[in-house]
């Protein structure tokens, strides 16, 4: 039921942005960070089509297809399967792994906590949220030279429910770390084949969405061995090597991934554009707020009772902490968050419970419900932001029509090798939406991103030449040009120019075809 309530919740405001998109609108299907999803409806696009590898449709320069962002490439051919809108198959993606987060975290739960804590922990991981808000109100001070920042409505990786209502693989990738560490919860009391193999499976599945998490999990899974070392639990030999085993599986895919990161030109250049580097420690602790508070409570009274169930979640947190703030190769220390809302959830739960435990019963339950509300507060925020964003308040979350017409034609009359010049905010839309590759259009994706927005700027002046325009064209590639709005502003007329055929015009967009 709770898992059903969730996802129908996470629905409500995508339905409603779609009933009530402004006249003459279309709700272009996100409210988060629209830019990357945009980019992963693009790469749905790519699987839909029949791809199993990924080429880069943002940028120029020439490269090969890599097995890279599977997890979207899958969901492009299940959504083709089905006959499915991509839009519908990307929601699809995201309530599925809302499911699966609630189903895998509520087994955590009745592992590790007693009877009477197992709904509360749920709770806090789904729901838990910080006091980031707190911050923004008051116009995020400095503290330490530093400004707080309110993470929790800017970072979904930090919540349950935002990760659920905004990127369908952040709610995956969590789902699998929590089934991968059931699944090795269960290899260390039975080393059999079959929880060796789902286990397995689980991790390729999360190596495939987000790899730098296994050595991360690896890191946690040692300190929790040795956490149990120390409370005097002595694993044979058997069992350790049994729980080796599923990481041994993921070695190929990882070694894979390194190799493509550091030795293919473009996905290297790419890669050496990622800026995940870890928050400011205080905007962290703020962000994470009264849940930590009381998870640490939760981590004190599980030292003190140097419980097994507990061991896993009390290295957890500190363990993800120190790697924060460590450097690494790959400038994404961020990205290091994933699911750390979920040992905070589970000792949060333990540190409530410890706090309450002695007040009447009755009063016992007020103070509860007041602190479970404040947990929470950041959660309902984000809500809110979403259904701000459906009332149609914000212009960004929709299309004018005739841009959504115009590639909706494109979509159906692009040749295989086009590649579309315009502004970079058009240049975000058209992979996704039409499925042409474009010169420019999301600043990660698109190699020396600046670079070329200002090339576009400067080659399309009224003053410029003919030769010089269709010179630039022909060494990027560029076959279309995609005429709205955002491009007009620079006061170039492409219908004056001889090089350039008009071949679809809807109110204010053109798009013109690059002639020999």
């Amino acid at each position: 039921m709770f898992a059903a309530a969730i996802a129908a919740l996470s629905l409500l405001p995508y339905l409603l942005a779609y009933l009530w998109a402004p006249p003459g609108h279309h709700f272009g299907g996100f409210f988060f960070i629209a830019d990357d999803a945009t980019t992963y409806l693009a790469k749905m696009r790519q699987g839909a089509e029949g791809s199993w590898l990924w080429n880069d449709p943002y940028t120029s320069e020439p490269h090969g297809g890599v097995f890279l962002f599977s997890f979207y490439l899958l969901f492009g051919h299940l959504t083709a399967l089905l006959h499915l809108p991509l839009i519908v198959g990307y929601h699809l993606a995201r309530i599925s792994g809302a499911v699966a987060l609630i189903i895998a975290t509520d087994r955590l739960c009745r592992r590790l906590l007693p009877p009477e804590l197992r709904t509360l922990g749920l709770v806090l991981v789904i729901l838990g949220s910080g006091a980031g808000f707190v911050a923004q109100v008051m116009g995020n001070p400095s503290l330490l030279g530093s400004p707080v920042e309110a993470l929790d409505l800017h970072l979904p990786e930090l919540s349950g429910w935002y990760s659920i209502l905004a990127i369908p693989h952040f709610a995956w990738a969590t789902a699998l770390i929590v089934m991968s560490l059931l699944g090795l919860l269960h290899i260390t009391e039975q080393p059999r084949w079959r929880p060796i193999a789902l286990t397995s499976l689980a991790l390729i599945a999360l190596t495939a969405i987000h790899p730098q998490m296994i050595p991360v999990i690896g890191l946690i899974w040692a300190a929790y061995q040795a956490l149990l070392y120390g409370f005097g639990a002595r694993p044979g030999w058997r069992a350790l090597a049994a729980q080796a085993l599923p990481f041994v599986a993921t070695l190929p895919l990882l070694a894979y991934n390194a190799w493509i990161l550091f030795y293919d030109p473009t996905i290297a250049e790419w890669a050496h554009q990622w800026r995940h580097q870890a928050p400011g420690p205080i905007s962290l602790v703020v962000s994470l707020g009264l849940p930590l508070v009381l998870a640490l409570v939760g981590l004190r009274v599980g030292w003190r009772q140097r419980g097994r169930a507990l061991a896993l979640m009390l290295v957890w947190p500190p363990l993800v902490a120190a790697l924060l703030y460590l450097p690494n190769a790959a400038n994404i220390q961020r990205r290091l968050l994933d699911a750390l809302y979920i040992p905070i959830g589970i000792l949060a739960a333990v540190g409530l419970a410890a706090l309450l435990h002695r007040l009447p019963r009755r009063l016992g339950r007020r103070v509860q419900a007041i602190i479970i509300t404040t947990c929470c507060l950041s959660s309902a925020i984000v809500l809110a932001i979403a259904l701000r964003f459906a009332s149609g308040a914000f212009a960004e979350a929709y299309v004018p029509n005739d841009a959504w017409n115009a590639m909706q034609w494109l979509s159906a009359h692009h040749q295989p090798n086009d590649r579309a010049l315009s502004s970079p905010g058009s240049g975000l839309l058209l992979p996704a939406y039409a499925g042409v590759q474009v010169y420019v259009g999301h600043y990660s994706e698109t190699l020396d991103y600046f670079v070329k927005t200002r090339n576009v700027q400067a080659i399309l002046q009224p003053g410029t030449s003919g030769s010089t325009v269709q010179s630039f064209l022909r060494a990027n590639g560029i076959t279309l040009v995609y005429w709205g709005p955002a491009e007009s502003v620079t006061t170039y007329d492409p219908q004056r120019q001889p090089f350039l055929r008009r071949i679809y015009q809807d109110g204010s967009v053109a798009i013109y075809r690059v002639e020999p």
